[in-house]
């Protein structure tokens, strides 16, 4: 029902006790998602475009630039999916209370697209193995319902985090998620982030939310990591 609460949100166990933003109380800031979005939907789409069709098998080097960098993003877009039904959709419906937007069309969206990551972990698999099979259509029909499902997300929940959500616990939710996918992982999603930075501020924005030790490992993984996917962009 629209203008209430989705009921698996309402349901979900509260990672950390939150506190409503107040009147007056500075807004939480949304950069460091929208980032994230961002970086996520321009993988995919790399992905897409670099996957061969069924009658155009890849060359050797690309095609494990494409097994390396599809195994990180495919993970990734999974793990940003399950953090925001574990944890971000019960903190906003906490805040939000009755003013929150229904959750459950964006719940049923992540269960799409996790069908739709498990065909294209599948479809890369094959690939990565000689077979180009499917991996172009599948990638290209996850990176549709991806832009699709952020474009959304963006238009009903970033008004609701700024205006509901304090700034404290939108960045509990972003240490969590740092936290979260294991140090290997977060250190190759690092320079896959910070190439997605349009600018300064966010780079500083990104730098703010990741720790030291993190940020090192990532100066290491970052050339590897632009190598593959330069070889994917050509």
């Amino acid at each position: 029902m629209p203008g209430t609460v989705s009921l698996v949100s309402a349901l979900a166990p509260l990672p950390f006790p939150v506190t409503p933003r107040r009147p007056g109380d500075p807004e939480a800031d949304v950069a460091r998602l929208a980032l994230a979005h961002r970086a996520l939907c321009d993988g995919v789409r790399l992905l897409a475009g670099a996957a061969p069709a069924e009658e155009e098998p890849l060359p050797p080097p690309r095609r494990r630039a494409l097994a390396a960098v599809g195994r990180v993003v495919l993970r990734e877009v999974r793990a940003h999916t399950e953090r925001e039904d574990a944890v971000l959709w019960p903190v906003l419906a906490a805040c939000a209370g009755a003013h929150a937007a229904d959750l459950e069309p964006l719940v049923e969206d992540h269960a799409v697209l996790g069908e739709l990551l498990d065909r294209a972990g599948s479809a890369l698999a094959a690939s990565a193995a000689g077979d180009a099979g499917q991996a172009a259509a599948v990638l290209g029909e996850l990176a549709v319902a991806l832009d699709e499902h952020v474009a959304e997300e963006e238009r009903e929940v970033f008004p609701l985090l700024r205006r509901c959500v304090s700034a404290r616990d939108l960045a509990r939710y972003e240490a969590f998620c740092v936290r979260g996918p294991g140090l290997r992982h977060a250190a190759a999603v690092l320079p896959w982030l910070a190439g997605a930075c349009r600018d300064d501020a966010e780079r500083a924005g990104l730098r703010a939310v990741t720790p030291v030790p993190l940020r090192l490992l990532g100066r290491l993984t970052g050339p590897g990591w632009r190598r593959r996917t330069a070889l994917l962009g050509t």
